[in-house]
């Protein structure tokens, strides 16, 4: 139990690490005089992001943390490094390939990734959650997603 709390309190730092960032980025977004605008769903989410970060850390160091034994998971070090690359190339690959085409990709093989073994109901729910996303976005926020585009 106690060597997942170091684990734990470094997520926590890399949560609140990743939220800042996001937060700073989207508060640089376009402002706008009725709704949230492009920015303000983002800023939601990375202010709850990093409160989750925060309560991660801090429950970790309550609950006492081991020394670190310097032994580092290569296997596992390798999984993460392969999920945020590809994580990377969606993001970049969306302004050309679009939101509606790219994303059940992506949402389909972080199924796999993570070994969810029921392939069928990974791509329905793929499908499936890419649509309801793309019509709250659309037409609950007012927020334009990145469109298929050959040039």
């Amino acid at each position: 139990m106690k060597k997942t709390l170091f684990v734990d309190m470094l997520t926590g730092i890399l949560l609140m690490l990743f939220a800042a960032y996001w937060f700073y980025e989207a508060n640089k977004m376009m402002k706008v005089d009725l709704g949230i605008g492009p920015g303000g769903y983002p800023m939601f989410v990375s202010a709850g992001l990093f409160l989750m970060g925060v309560i991660l850390t801090v429950q970790s160091v309550i609950k006492g943390l081991p020394k670190p034994e310097g032994k580092i998971d290569r296997k596992a070090v390798l999984r993460v490094v392969i999920f945020i690359v590809v994580t990377f190339a969606y993001v970049q690959l969306m302004r050309y390939v679009g939101f509606l085409l790219i994303t059940p990709f992506y949402m389909f093989f972080a199924c796999c990734f993570f070994e969810y073994r029921k392939k069928i109901i990974a791509a329905i729910a793929s499908v499936c959650v890419t649509a309801v996303l793309f019509v709250v976005f659309r037409m609950v926020f007012y927020v334009a997603l990145p469109t298929f585009r050959l040039f």
